[in-house]
């Protein structure tokens, strides 16, 4: 048996070598983002020469994490401040890196919705200057940077859904039940109309896009049906007819389209259970997705398309890394562009695993399971020779999922000599709606019994070792954290939470204004209104805060201070009601973060703090802390003398 090296943090943390390759409109360049002093920012290359890449932005600060090009060979990117999700939209001129700001406004929030190739020179945006709880629609001149707002959002629309004439044809709007209603714009009276709802159930379905003449729409839809559908709505018959496109052929939904770039319909989508598989709708395509599932392990994602379609990025994840490829459909031939962390292949990454194993009412948990290889049992695959400690991963959402493939976290823990299991626990997104409904008032209940059930399924497995598991995750996965140290407080013998609820009473009095066109919903789905009396009651019962003197186990919570959706009071709660019961907790928290840490420094430094937690605690394997805390704003406000070397 050979103990595998210990990879550094900043090789797993540190910012990617490149990441986001995108193909030009006219097929002539290549876009990615990369560092430039340390600082991810937007790189442009001849397709044929990516090497040959020259910097076109200077963000010197927070890092550039998403870009799309515009038709008129431009760059459009959103950034905002210090993680408080005011997204500002920037318009980049590649020839020459001229850089404007398109919404120099204090406080407000904006982002690029449609691009037109029939006007190349103008996009649509969304944006909440005129009243901060709804998203406006503009117009924005792409050559002089004005902006002309043609839709005034006047009933808490949630979306604007729009064609290549850079109008507004669909949008929707939530109802007191948490349903939503669908509504098309009349064009003769250019008022807004009810087209058809969505039932709260149903309402996880969206109107997915439209053609570019806006002639057809495509829903994802589960009216009817428990997975969602791809069906098209044609909008030229008067009754619109409905057509079903595709279905998934197993309990998942799809996932993603791949559409035709220059008419919008789409020709073939993905669906996801415990992996990832693609369907051709159009024969023409079939051939492809036989060459890539054939050429390539791991999930498969198309990630951009060039203008005629022959040519595509194809992102590769495995558990060992990311690479990017280019496709040419017309030689069915692949080219290799970059791995997206070069540092990292020198280093031998441990597999994941995927596995289901069942809820204890009956239920498949989908689940991701990574080991230390050197540790793996020849006889049983994906199980250690024995058990060891192990570290329950909790994804955020809880309206979200994990998936197979590179986890930068499974990596690093596994690395440390930790069995690392994420669990889908009901409420998770893409396995159907009902799966969805079985979450609903069930937080620290049921969704939290299926994370216990992972852990008891790997303690039964010879997985893990009973009192040697940690609860750790971020946002929805924090909550988990505080709620399995006090609802649960033999299960786990220590917890790190990373921006987590604490007091759901005023989580739900606090988020963000723009929340608002989805706010009943979230009501109805995590079980309590906080305007009624009733409502207040099951929330401060499902509130860690309200069972703060059961936690007897180590916890270790990391805070970014300018969070707009769990602000900083959630963890100074917690905190300041164990430090007054003379409960030991670490704090960290960050004066440049928001939801989540961004700044690679930042991320290091915290994950410096929660190795040495998890080695205090779990045993395994860590690397100093040594100068990890340099370069980030990370202060240490309680538990100093147990976190640091």
């Amino acid at each position: 048996m050979t103990v595998t090296v210990l990879i550094p943090r900043k090789a797993i943390f540190g910012n990617p070598t490149r990441l986001q390759p995108t193909i030009s409109p006219d097929s002539k360049l290549l876009a990615f983002i990369a560092p430039k002093d340390d600082v991810l920012n937007i790189w442009v290359a001849p397709i044929d020469d990516p090497k040959n890449a020259k910097c076109i932005t200077n963000d010197t600060k927070r890092g550039i994490r998403e870009f799309n090009w515009t038709y008129n060979n431009q760059i459009v990117f959103p950034q905002d401040k210090n993680g408080d999700e005011d997204w500002q939209t920037f318009l980049v001129n590649v020839e020459t890196a001229q850089e404007r700001n398109l919404t120099p406004f204090k406080g407000i929030t904006s982002g690029a919705i449609k691009f037109s190739l029939a006007r190349p020179n103008e996009m649509l945006m969304m944006m909440n200057k005129r009243d901060p709880q709804v998203f406006d629609l503009y117009l924005v001149n792409l050559t002089t940077g004005e902006l002309e707002l043609i839709e005034e959002n006047t009933g808490k629309f949630s979306f604007w859904h729009c064609a290549d004439d850079l109008q507004a044809h669909f949008t929707s709007q939530e109802q007191p039940d948490g349903g939503k209603s669908v509504l098309q714009k009349n064009k003769s009276t250019g008022k807004w109309e009810p087209c058809f709802t969505w039932e709260f159930s149903d309402a996880v379905s969206t109107l997915h896009s439209l053609n570019k003449d806006g002639s057809k729409a495509y829903l994802l839809d589960c009216r009817g049906r428990d997975n969602k559908a791809l069906v098209e709505m044609d909008l030229t018959s008067q009754d619109k007819t409905l057509r079903i496109l595709g279905e998934s052929p197993n309990a998942a939904d799809i996932k993603e389209l791949l559409k035709d770039p220059k008419t919008g319909i789409p020709i073939a989508f993905n669906t996801q259970h415990a992996t990832t598989k693609w369907h051709a709708l159009d024969a023409a395509f079939k051939k492809d997705f036989e060459y890539l599932e054939k050429t390539f392990a791991g999930e498969i994602d198309i990630s951009s398309q060039s203008l005629d379609n022959t040519k595509w990025v194809i992102t590769q994840s495995t558990a060992s890394g990311i690479q990017y490829h280019v496709y040419d459909r017309g030689t069915t031939s692949t080219t290799f562009l970059f791995h997206s962390n070069d540092e990292l292949l020198q280093y031998n990454l441990n597999n994941m695993h995927a596995v289901v194993f069942k809820s204890r009412d009956g239920h498949d948990l989908v689940s991701y399971l990574t080991i230390p290889d050197h540790l793996e049992d020849p006889e049983r695959p994906g199980r250690p020779t024995q058990s060891i400690p192990l570290v329950l991963r909790v994804h955020g959402g809880p309206w979200w999922r994990d998936s197979y493939g590179f986890s930068p976290e499974h990596q690093w823990l596994s690395n440390r000599g930790y069995a690392v299991l994420s669990v889908n626990f009901r409420g998770s997104t893409g396995f159907g709606k009902s799966f969805v409904d079985l979450g609903n008032r069930q937080w620290s209940k049921n969704m939290h019994n299926d994370l216990i059930d992972g852990v008891e399924w790997a303690i039964s497995e010879g997985i893990a070792i009973r009192e040697k598991v940690a609860i750790y995750g971020g946002s929805y996965g924090g909550y988990s954290t505080l709620a399995g140290l006090t609802f649960t407080p033999d299960v786990f013998c220590c917890g790190v939470d990373i921006v987590g609820p604490s007091n759901l009473i005023t989580l739900m009095e606090t988020i963000p204004p723009y929340w608002s066109s989805m706010y009943r919903e979230m009501v109805l789905r995590i079980g309590g209104d906080p305007t009624t009396e009733e409502g207040r009651k099951f929330l401060v019962e499902c509130s860690p805060l309200t069972h703060v003197d059961k936690i007897v186990k180590p916890l270790l919570i990391g805070q970014g201070a300018n969070d707009p959706r769990v602000k900083q009071a959630e963890s100074d709660q917690i905190v300041e009601a164990m430090v007054s019961r003379k409960i030991p907790v670490g704090y960290v928290l960050f004066s440049d973060e928001g939801h989540g840490f961004a700044r690679p420094p930042n991320k290091i430094a915290f994950n410096a703090i929660s190795e040495r937690f998890l080695n205090n605690h779990l045993g395994g394997r860590r690397e100093p802390i040594g100068n990890a805390l340099e370069g980030s704003t990370a202060k240490v406000l309680q538990g100093k003398e147990d976190l640091l070397d």
